[in-house]
């Protein structure tokens, strides 16, 4: 027996900052920056432009004081890059890399508030972080990279 959705009756819509289960797990297995997949040929400014979470980050001032150690991680998303393809890649990783920790349980991370589309625990135009929060699971990411989010 096959049922059928009424018809006109649509899925509901997945909000911006969510990330899948499947996609959570890819991210905890990597263990460097991918690049964007096959067939994503967005800019990174596309990229920011496109992503909560990301143009929350990068338009604020609480990346300023780990983005020399986020782009040893992800690659340079900035104009100081020449390489458009690599900024994208960059950018790609890095959302990639917020959205994961803004999805994280928020049991796990008691000092932030998943999937509300900012990494949150940062202070000090980023120049200090909460204790067990996304910020500072970031800026651990940022100093010793992606084997960090395999214990998050």
């Amino acid at each position: 027996m096959t049922i059928s959705p009424p018809a006109g009756l649509k899925p509901l819509p997945v909000p911006p900052n969510y990330m899948r289960a499947a996609e959570q797990d890819q991210v905890r297995e990597m263990t460097g920056p991918m690049g964007r997949p096959d067939g994503d040929h967005r800019t990174a400014e596309r990229i920011i432009e496109q992503s909560p979470v990301l143009s929350r980050f990068l338009g604020g001032y609480d990346h300023l004081a780990i983005g020399d150690d986020l782009k040893r991680q992800v690659g340079d998303w900035t104009e100081a890059n020449p390489d458009p393809d690599s900024r994208a890649n960059a950018a790609y990783d890095l959302d990639k890399v917020l959205r994961f920790i803004d999805n994280l349980d928020d049991r796990k991370l008691n000092a932030s508030h998943t999937r509300n589309g900012v990494v949150d625990g940062f202070s000090d135009s980023g120049y200090n972080t909460q204790d067990n929060s996304e910020a500072r699971l970031l800026s651990r990411f940022s100093q010793q990279g992606y084997q960090v989010l395999r214990r998050a």
